[in-house]
């Protein structure tokens, strides 16, 4: 791959980075980007920002325990099925 990553390439890549999904290569490639590039760097700080709230947010929020069982009891169903 190129050495100067574009801006479209990095920001197609951004949500792989910021969840290290990623190889180490392909991560370099989109953190010098980020590095050289501005504008690129102000999204990828507000799209970081926005996925650690998200995160947050989901690791208190919780299923009540009479839904997950009718979730279960219908996947259990579904699987006896097949």
């Amino acid at each position: 791959m190129d050495e100067s990553m574009d801006c479209g390439e990095a920001e197609a890549r951004l949500q792989d980075y910021l969840k290290r999904e990623l190889t180490p290569e392909l991560a370099a490639e989109v953190r010098d980007h980020l590095v050289r590039c501005r504008g690129c760097f102000g999204h990828a700080q507000f799209e970081e920002t926005l996925l650690q709230l998200l995160e947050a947010r989901a690791r208190r929020e919780t299923c009540p325990g009479a839904l997950r069982e009718r979730i279960c009891a219908l996947l259990r169903a579904e699987a006896d099925q097949n």
